[in-house]
């Protein structure tokens, strides 16, 4: 599982934890409160149990005092009654045929004996009926009083039950109910009823002609209940506590390992960027010395066609070497802008046919340097314009193939453009796919790992002989995944390597400016950087016949109010003001100058991305180009113009 659910999961399992203590503390208390209940019940109904076995014995035994006597007197049976009910917790007389009383055994107990009611039932049998009194009647073996009634009294029991403590205990008897003093406690209620338990007995003794029911109802006291819930929720805040600290723990951790990440990640760019830049400056330094001395030696005139060809292949290799230390740049700015989440689509008309022609032509000069050949092919599908940023495109086209020039043992590089096939012209979306192929010995697996890491290990490097690819193609997928597209990569040792790229674009129905129509009008060129001046104007020569360049605001001024330029190219940053002031500057001219036959087409040149400036916004009909100049991207956004 990834690291960035181990904080979570840590939290997770402390939560877990601590609700299995509950779980198991709760049960083992219910399973204590009902151990307690059980032994209180079972003593209950053994209690009752032996109650009854006693009156029971003690009838049997005043039955069996009258079957073995002859005849027995009133004082006999007093003497042999009293002295065996002398706990008094019971009281035995008979009756004659004529349901008279005959002999008592406690004579001061006949008060009470006045509501007793006496019926016989149709089975012949004698039923009796005493308040306060429970009445258990048999035969017995004498014809002038044949019925013997044992009356057990209630209040007895009562008393008796009444020594349970905590318990309610209820007798239903046939004609009345006995609670115990506990069971005056209101009846739990809500989340108390699960701590409250309860069980009933019926017990029939058929030969006496009685039944009763024997009820108990356990209550847990509420101090022991709260005293669990306080056992509980300590439980709870100790756990949550404890998740929370591993929790934090664990964040700190990994804000640890992160920053320590970071923080070799960071070595790690230096590293790769000293590493990267070092090879095209040692290149550029070398062939420049080379060219140096190769002017500085005369040459005669068989020696000259041969002169040249040296002179032109010394500058294609250092074309070459600023081609790939303009990639590192590139590579470098766009990882820091894919890192922190600020890259935009700038997106303009672009005829991708031309386009793709003069990337060819940009790769031709390479090929005897490289020893590779790239070809270049559009699908018949691709309308003539596309609207996209064609800067990110050439950016992203031009890194990986750059890769394949300098990693891929093979000697072609093939590159093919068409719409993805699940788009077409009705898509509100489409994307232009790419696919760059090497025929080389292809990445190993584990170099495959630079699609998720923007470094691969020096262990790696070392020993596939690779360096630098790392940041590339990371920096490529970061890039592509924050504007809407995607890569996938496919190699196979001895196979070669495939690059897809579906670029995000938009169709373009407008018709495309030609170029010609500025190519005699007058260009002005603004820089206060006398360098990039030079550089601009050379690449503009070959396209435009009126070039006019200034390093000063106020000189820009005058040439464009004298030569009335059809485009105008500023950089953004100069010593007096910046360009978009400039810009704003030179239609106030044309305002005042009240000429509706004067057209301009404004260019904003600058190292920084368009999101960098945000007065652009102000100007939409200002075209933005990225620094360093292309010729190719400018005269592509001129052609994709709208006549003013």
């Amino acid at each position: 599982m990834g690291s960035k659910y181990t904080s979570s999961m840590y939290l997770l399992t402390g939560l877990f934890i601590t609700l299995i203590i509950i779980c198991l503390t709760l049960a083992h208390s219910i399973n204590e409160f009902k151990a307690v209940y059980q032994k209180k019940a079972q003593a209950v109904f053994s209690s009752s149990q032996d109650m009854f076995l006693q009156h029971r014995i003690m009838l049997d035994a005043l039955r069996s005092f009258f079957n073995a006597s002859a005849a027995v007197t009133t004082k006999e049976f007093e003497v042999f009654a009293k002295d065996l009910l002398k706990i008094k917790s019971a009281v035995a007389f008979t009756l004659t045929p004529e349901l008279e009383l005959a002999y008592i055994s406690d004579p001061s107990i006949l008060p009470e004996l006045k509501p007793l009611t006496l019926s016989m039932m149709d089975n012949g049998s004698l039923h009796a009926r005493l308040i306060n009194y429970t009445l258990l009647t048999v035969k017995i073996d004498e014809p002038q009083m044949p019925y013997l009634i044992y009356a057990i009294s209630q209040k007895r029991i009562l008393t008796r039950i009444d020594q349970e403590q905590d318990v309610c205990i209820t007798y239903q008897f046939e004609h009345s109910i006995l609670r115990s003093a506990f069971c005056d406690i209101p009846a739990a209620t809500g989340i108390w009823r699960l701590f409250a338990y309860s069980d009933r007995q019926f017990i029939t003794l058929n030969e006496y002609q009685t039944r009763f029911n024997l009820q108990v109802y356990y209550q847990v006291p509420r101090a022991e209940v709260i005293e669990l819930f306080v056992i509980i929720l300590s439980i709870a805040l100790l756990g949550l506590a404890f998740s929370l600290l591993w929790f934090f723990k664990a964040k700190h951790q990994q804000l640890i390992e992160r920053i320590e990440c970071e923080n070799r990640s960071k070595l790690a760019v230096m590293a790769s960027i000293n590493h990267e830049i070092r090879t095209p400056i040692n290149a550029l330094l070398g062939y420049s010395r080379m060219l140096k001395k190769t002017l500085s030696i005369p040459s005669e005139p068989v020696q000259q066609g041969t002169s040249k060809q040296e002179l032109s292949h010394i500058v294609d290799k250092m074309i070459w070497s600023a081609n790939l230390l303009y990639s590192v740049a590139e590579n470098t700015l766009n990882y820091s802008k894919a890192e922190v989440g600020k890259l935009t689509l700038d997106q303009h008309a672009i005829n991708l046919r031309e386009y793709v022609g003069r990337i060819q032509e940009y790769y031709q000069a390479f090929n005897t340097t490289s020893g590779k050949t790239l070809t270049v092919s559009v699908s018949d599908r691709l309308p003539d314009l596309l609207k996209l940023d064609g800067t990110k495109l050439f950016q992203l086209v031009t890194n990986i193939i750059n890769n394949a020039f300098k990693y891929s043992t093979g000697e072609q590089v093939h590159c093919y453009m068409d719409l993805h096939p699940s788009f077409n012209q009705a898509s509100a979306s489409p994307m232009l796919r790419v696919l760059i192929r090497d025929f080389g010995e292809g990445m190993p697996m584990q170099a495959k790992r630079a699609l998720d890491s923007p470094f691969i290990y020096q262990s790696l490097s070392s020993s596939y002989g690779i360096s630098g690819i790392g940041l590339g193609l990371y920096t490529c997928k970061r890039l592509l995944e924050q504007i809407g597209g995607k890569l996938r990569i496919r190699s196979q040792q001895g196979r070669g390597t495939t690059v897809l790229m579906h670029f995000p674009c938009q169709f373009y129905h407008q018709k495309q400016e030609p170029i010609h129509r500025y190519t005699q009008q007058p260009l002005l060129l603004v820089d206060d950087n006398l360098f990039n001046l030079e550089i601009c104007r050379g690449a503009l020569e070959s396209h435009f016949a009126q070039i006019h360049c200034t390093d000063q605001a106020e000189s820009a001024l005058r040439l464009f109010k004298t030569l009335r330029p059809r485009l105008v190219i500023v950089d953004y940053r100069l010593k007096e003001t910046d360009g978009l002031v400039l810009i704003q500057q030179m239609r106030q001219l044309i305002i005042e100058m009240d000429d509706s036959t004067w057209e301009c087409q404004y260019f904003l040149l600058s190292a920084n991305d368009s999101d960098e400036i945000p007065a652009l916004g102000r100007f939409p009909d200002v075209v933005f180009i990225q620094k360093p100049f292309s010729l190719e991207v400018f005269l592509s956004k001129l052609a994709a113009i709208t006549p003013v």
